[in-house]
């Protein structure tokens, strides 16, 4: 048994398959050619092969297949829920076509609760929306939530018509708290042109550069433009790419909200670093980055989670876990909040009656 107590994985994910979630494609579009989701340069993300990702876990695997490998690592760590984030199909919410996009958030919703997450409790897959129509995301979320359980959303930073602050999504928000269901915004570098990133020309610089950058671009529209004031209490996160950006962006805001903000931010009565401290915000963090625990001091502890990124190449499980746990210069209390009680408030999951053996 590992030396750490009990664990929440908060960012994991799956490797899943087009032809899985065609099978629940509503008429006509269950006859519709091509790829659901839009391309992207051919990138290779394993550089030759170099770079697998997690051993054994496989591009070709089936929904079962997967959750048994899933549970076999949780068994090992002490993990006791895992939060699995799509690796492709969040990109659906970027198909143009608004009646063939709804019908993939559909078909993928559908998928992820019926062959991931009916097959054990300790799996959580979460679910895409429709977010360019923001009354039929908010539809699908309680559809997704009422009739299949699914406890987050994935909002991609890449591929949206404006800035998630922008009021076009309240309607998307407003559900979201009524049936109190977080929304997970997670980095991607798909169609990484949208935030300057076709100037580059290595995936590493895309890569380095595309999931921060989209991240920020959404974390400040959604804090300067008052989203977690107008909508209290609506648990939001922001997801890969590490935290000790937060003390620089939220210094930087709170500047420009000072000589700012009575015009440009106008719902915000608090600078925006207060505004981020007193709401239920959470970032998931790299194990080893040099400044966590000057970060953990400026924003709190209790806004931080851990994230294995099973099974991605650039995840470095378990050493991000084994490293977490073993940095003297944090306490054993805030790491069992990072590893296990923020995850558990975040996603509002159940206390279960025992440990997982």
């Amino acid at each position: 048994m590992p030396d750490w107590p009990r664990v929440i994985d908060a960012d994991g994910h799956i490797l899943e398959r087009q032809s899985d979630i065609r099978k629940y494609l509503e008429p006509p579009w269950d006859k519709r050619p091509g790829s659901l989701t839009p391309g992207d340069q051919p990138w290779d993300a394993d550089l030759f092969g170099t770079l697998p990702g997690y051993p054994g876990y496989d591009r070709d695997m089936a929904p079962a297949q997967q959750v048994e490998l899933w549970l076999r690592i949780m068994d090992q760590y002490n993990i006791e829920e895992a939060v699995l984030f799509p690796t492709g199909a969040g990109n659906i919410a970027k198909l143009r076509e608004k009646e063939f996009c709804i019908a993939a958030c559909k078909a993928a919703n559908t998928q992820f609760a019926r062959e991931y997450n009916d097959l054990s409790d300790r799996i959580h897959a979460v679910g895409v929306l429709p977010m360019k129509w923001p009354e039929e995301a908010a539809k699908e979320l309680n559809r997704a939530v009422t009739e299949l359980g699914l406890v987050s959303f994935e909002i991609l930073s890449m591929g949206l018509p404006v800035a998630l602050g922008d009021p076009m999504y309240d309607p998307i928000y407003q559900e979201a708290r009524r049936l109190d269901v977080p929304l997970s915004i997670h980095g991607n570098r798909n169609q990484s042109h949208e935030v300057g990133a076709g100037a580059l020309r290595t995936f590493a610089e895309v890569h380095a550069y595309t999931f921060p950058a989209g991240v920020l671009l959404h974390f400040t529209s959604m804090i300067m433009q008052g989203v977690p004031v107008r909508f209290p209490g609506l648990r939001l996160s922001f997801l890969e790419i590490g935290a000790t950006w937060l003390p620089y962006w939220l210094d930087r805001l709170d500047e420009h909200w000072e000589l700012r903000g009575e015009l440009e931010a106008p719902t915000l009565k608090k600078k925006p670093s207060d505004v981020v401290r007193e709401s239920p915000i959470y970032i998931s963090l790299e194990s080893e980055e040099t400044l966590l625990p000057q970060t953990i001091d400026y924003l709190g502890d209790d806004h931080f989670v851990y994230a294995s990124d099973v099974p991605h190449w650039d995840g470095g499980f378990p050493k991000n876990l084994e490293g977490l746990w073993a940095r003297s210069d944090l306490t054993r209390e805030t790491k069992e909040k990072i590893l296990y009680s923020n995850a558990k408030a975040f996603f509002g999951l159940k206390e279960r009656r025992a440990v997982p053996a």
